[in-house]
């Protein structure tokens, strides 16, 4: 929102109230305030359209995040490494596929580069 220059020096220590609900950083308490609101943020996209919010849950103080589970899609030679990788993390280094081996070669070589 871009500061619009007709405000400047409209606002004082008198009508700062008034304000801060015309612009909605409090709700506004009467039709004046509610028309300043409608008029300043007549070209707002709202972002939210279809969600909804539950203000007396904010207000109550009730409102807790709901965690989502995300699926993966891993091939079957994703899972394969990560398999080889946590053989090598529960049993050291020995029967370790050449493949990893080199991975590993590669990562340590590349990381002494970078010192």
């Amino acid at each position: 929102m871009a500061i619009d220059k007709k405000y400047i020096g409209k606002v004082t220590n008198d009508n700062l109230d008034d304000w801060l609900h015309s612009t909605g950083f409090l709700y506004p308490t009467n039709e004046k305030q509610l028309d300043r609101f409608n008029k300043l943020y007549e070209e707002y996209d709202f972002k939210l359209k279809n969600a909804t919010i539950d203000v007396k849950s904010i207000i109550e103080g009730t409102l807790c995040n709901k965690s989502k589970v995300i699926s993966l899609d891993i091939s079957n030679s994703v899972i394969n490494e990560i398999e080889s990788l946590k053989m090598v993390a529960r049993k050291g280094q020995s029967n370790l596929p050449k493949h990893i081996i080199d991975k590993m070669k590669k990562k340590h070589r590349d990381s002494d580069d970078t010192k």
